[in-house]
């Protein structure tokens, strides 16, 4: 970035939309700027989560205007700038128009826009409020390519302070340097296209990406898969345990979100068609996820976190026993007859216990969740209230698997995660039988509430 941009208007900006029937599209020079919204899908909910919006141009004659061909000479800032706020403007408005519930709105920066928070954080903070978007729904995207610039951090800092997530674009997994990730802290990373599709045709691949979902949850991150095109990659993210999806396998993209309609059979068959197939790789899956340790995915944060001494293991020991008896206790009360909220009341009782569920033999969630009176209000986004429940699947988390693999005997994940915005969340499960039945018995706990995390 050679000059700074001027400081541009929400007012200047939303002078160059022009709307109809409640759409806003904008003209830049003899492009006519328009919105295209792709869905992302929270994959155990079998729901859409949010939508990515992105620019479409168009030249008079409606013809498509390739995406690297809308921006001018990169030492012309003030040209890109202009543009990429009124995409934004555009895609806020947008959105702002439609049924939107309380789905999230992906947005792409361009990335010396984003650096160039002094002008734009101000921009934005007008923005969502001029068009009532509540800021803890706007997730902006960084660049992989940006993670090694020191000046990123203060603009993520300065995002944040406005209230919106972040997530990485297009993250590899080949030779990743992970701490990169965790200085960032993102919200959501996104895997590249590029990865799922050679996972899906390269066995090493596959493995490495199994290996980087993993260390990223426990990093205390999402995982969004991008560009799934077709039914193998979608089976390879379900496999792979991320938590999200978007890409053309699950439907076109949509110029507004109320033309978007839920996929429910295409996920519903996934799931099925996932069911199916997975028990002969089964213990292949399990040992990817055992051996994390390596070299292409190194982080020095991994290895500190997991560098405990005896005395710090005996301590995390000594914290896990309350936990231990108590979903052991409501799995011998459930196996008697006792009724689930009873059995699992105790659980709800100790300190930092956020939730107890119910799952089916095949991983399907049996009733709502069971909340605490003293349950810790979670740290970050709560992904799962922005959707409504319904027949959510488990039976790819660990917590699951592990459980139904040694029935009676209770299980305990590391720290990850969770969907419902605890950074620190640890579960614990056990699988019984009830009515002859399995029922896997499950508890999480916000393991930050320790004074020792572990």
């Amino acid at each position: 970035m050679n000059i700074p941009a001027p400081a541009y208007t929400l007012g200047f900006v939303r002078s160059m939309l022009t709307e109809q029937s409640g759409r806003a599209s904008g003209w830049f020079k003899d492009m006519e700027i328009k919105t295209v919204f792709q869905p992302a899908f929270s994959l155990p909910h079998k729901k859409a989560v949010g939508f990515e919006a992105s620019l479409r141009g168009e030249d008079e004659d409606g013809s498509i205007i390739a995406p690297e061909a809308m921006f001018g000479p990169a030492g012309n800032f003030s040209e890109t700038c202009l543009l990429d706020l009124l995409g934004t403007t555009i895609h806020v408005h947008n959105f702002a128009s439609s049924r939107s519930g309380q789905n999230l709105l992906f947005l792409n920066l361009h990335p010396e826009v984003f650096l160039d928070f002094a002008h734009s954080g101000p921009f934005l903070a007008a923005l969502f409020e001029h068009y009532r978007i509540p800021r803890h729904r706007v997730v902006l995207d960084i660049p992989a390519f940006l993670l090694k610039l020191e000046r990123l951090d203060a603009a993520i800092e300065a995002y944040r302070a406005l209230g919106c997530l972040i997530s990485i674009d297009d993250l590899g997994v080949e030779n990743a340097d992970l701490d990169s990730v965790v200085r960032t802290a993102p919200d959501i990373v996104k895997i590249d296209h590029s990865v799922v599709a050679s996972a899906v045709a390269n066995e090493s691949v596959r493995k490495t990406l199994l290996h980087a979902v993993s260390l990223l949850h426990e990093m205390g991150t999402l995982v969004l898969l991008e560009g799934v095109e077709s039914k193998a990659e979608a089976l390879l993210a379900i496999e792979t345990d991320a938590d999200f999806a978007n890409g053309f396998y699950f439907g076109p993209l949509c110029e507004h979100v109320d033309e978007f309609d839920e996929p429910d059979d295409v996920l519903d068959n996934l799931w099925n068609s996932y069911k199916e197939k997975r028990g002969p790789g089964n213990a292949r899956e399990a040992m990817s996820r055992v051996s994390l340790d390596e070299e292409t995915l190194h982080s020095s944060h991994i290895k500190k976190l997991r560098s405990t001494s005896p005395a710090e293991i005996h301590r995390y020991r000594d914290e896990r026993r309350p936990f231990i008896a108590a979903i052991q206790q409501a799995g011998g009360l459930m196996e008697a007859g006792t009724g689930f909220e009873a059995a699992c009341a105790d659980f709800l009782k100790l300190d930092g216990a956020i939730r107890c569920f119910l799952l089916g033999g095949d991983g399907g969630q049996i009733g709502p969740d069971l909340s605490g009176p003293l349950s810790p209000t979670p740290q970050g986004m709560n992904f799962s209230g922005l959707i409504e429940h319904g027949d959510g699947d488990w039976s790819r988390r660990d917590y699951f698997r592990r459980a139904m693999q040694e029935p009676e005997l209770v299980q305990v994940t590391r720290r990850y995660r969770s969907l419902g915005g605890y950074a620190h969340c640890v579960t614990f499960s056990i699988a019984v039988k009830v009515n002859g039945q399995p029922v896997v018995i499950c508890g999480d706990v916000d393991w930050s509430t320790h004074a020792n995390m572990h």
